[in-house]
């Protein structure tokens, strides 16, 4: 009998929320355990993936979760492109690890241990719970405000999440750390009101991206491109290198295109997404 589960992407870093607020996008991580022996198959974003580097199958070969099961992925999640790919490689592993050893499947229990492997919970929340999560003293979902949507620009130039957390100071002053408790605050409210003001507050992060902008070329003329057709507040997805706009759902395409030919338009080529935000996370999947 095959097990399986899917995964959704995730934008966080969301404005001020950086490393506490996530948001779950409908593209999705599939990872099936099959009956038999043989190399693990990896088709989509993940063709290219070498086995060795592949956070799944280290978390089931970890657990003693692979003996008799060959190991099949299909993603839809870019990688190196700060949506979640490592976080939704990782809650797969973990929860496949689960079903193959016949332990139940305990969301709460798989958010701890995603986010003690890969230390980002703002996306290990949306990958396991689904929605808007706000990683607080324990995970908890929110509800988007329903008139709200996300448009994406994805370049065709990744980055290295290291090299991006490389760039953050260790200290920063106190008068930053207030104004990004306020702007956290007002994100949170903005988007579950669905109040344009606090969200365009609340997008603009004091803490990563002033010192990650410089990282993708084109990155102010595609803010202020998007801030021009309806985008209420734009930011680096995760560590980058997309970029994440919430604007209203009837925006949302022209938004994308938008960011995106401002991109390519400064020698960085990138191409228009919008994603559904679904409400569910982690799904065990019919075989």
């Amino acid at each position: 009998m095959s097990l399986a589960v899917r995964v959704p992407a995730s934008t966080s870093n969301l404005g001020a929320g950086f490393d506490c607020l996530g948001l779950a996008l409908d593209l999705w991580l599939e990872a099936r355990l099959d009956p038999g022996d043989g190399p693990a198959r990896y088709t989509g974003t993940v063709a290219a993936l070498d086995p060795d580097d592949d956070l799944t199958a280290h978390l089931l070969t970890e657990r003693d979760a692979l003996a008799g099961h060959r190991l099949v992925v299909h993603s839809q999640i870019p990688i190196g492109k700060g949506l979640g790919s490592s976080a939704a490689a990782i809650v797969a592993g973990l929860a496949l690890a689960r079903l193959a050893l016949g332990d139940p499947l305990d969301r709460d229990a798989l958010f701890r241990g995603a986010a003690q492997e890969e230390g980002h919970p703002d996306n290990d929340g949306p990958a396991v719970y689904g929605g808007l999560v706000l990683a607080a003293h324990r995970p908890t979902r929110l509800t988007l405000h329903r008139d709200l949507a996300v448009a994406l620009a994805i370049p065709d130039e990744g980055l290295a999440t290291k090299a991006a957390r490389d760039l953050l100071p260790a200290v920063v002053p106190r008068e930053t750390a207030v104004a990004q408790a306020a702007r956290s605050a007002a994100l949170v409210l903005g988007l579950t009101w669905g109040d344009p003001d606090l969200i365009d507050f609340g997008m603009d992060d004091r803490l990563a991206v002033p010192h990650r902008r410089a990282l993708i070329r084109g990155y102010e003329a595609a803010v202020r491109a998007a801030m021009d057709v309806g985008a209420y507040g734009v930011t680096i997805s995760g560590a980058g290198s997309a970029l994440v706009a919430v604007c209203a759902k009837d925006d949302m395409t022209t938004v994308a295109e938008t960011m995106a030919e401002a991109l390519t338009r400064a020698d960085n080529p990138a191409d228009p997404l919008v994603a559904r935000v679904p409400s569910d996370g982690l799904t065990v999947t019919p075989t």
